[in-house]
């Protein structure tokens, strides 16, 4: 019974350094990346919240019941790829941040333009400006990474 305790306390161990290694990495290769970058990877916290914030909302009666964002997949795919290319500088690499956000900014402004949020009469919220500011964001850093520290 002994040597099963200890067998599971050496796995549990060896399991908390493999994590605590490739924290460490990570880290450490966070710190190696340009400002630009850094705030991408940091950007994308605001990217997630973008994702769950109510775009619009709508008043039945005496409550108001939120509408949340229909094209929000899009914007967790465009949080994945700025994650992932991080690690790629060069020309390629900016051109497809940019149209990726640039797409996703002209569907979200189409979507309020067009009245397609809802059918039911709503007025935004804070969510829908959200959305609009974290694509501008990605796009100017996309931009600053490139022109500033131009590795290619």
């Amino acid at each position: 019974m002994k040597s099963l305790v200890n067998m599971i306390i050496g796995i549990v161990v060896w399991i908390f350094n493999f994590i605590k290694g490739l924290f460490r990495k990570l880290l450490d290769t966070f710190f190696e990346i340009n400002i630009c970058e850094k705030a991408i990877v940091i950007g994308t916290v605001l990217a997630f919240a973008a994702v769950v914030a109510p775009m619009a909302r709508y008043r039945i009666f005496d409550s108001y019941f939120t509408i949340n964002n229909p094209i929000a997949h899009y914007m967790i795919g465009i949080a994945l790829a700025m994650l992932v290319t991080v690690y790629f500088p060069g020309l390629i690499v900016m051109v497809i941040r940019i149209i990726l956000n640039m797409l996703y900014l002209i569907n979200l402004i189409y979507l309020q333009a067009a009245h397609e949020i809802s059918r039911a009469p709503y007025e935004l919220s804070a969510g829908y400006y959200l959305n609009i500011i974290i694509a501008v964001v990605y796009v100017l850093l996309a931009l600053g990474s490139f022109f500033l520290y131009g590795e290619s």
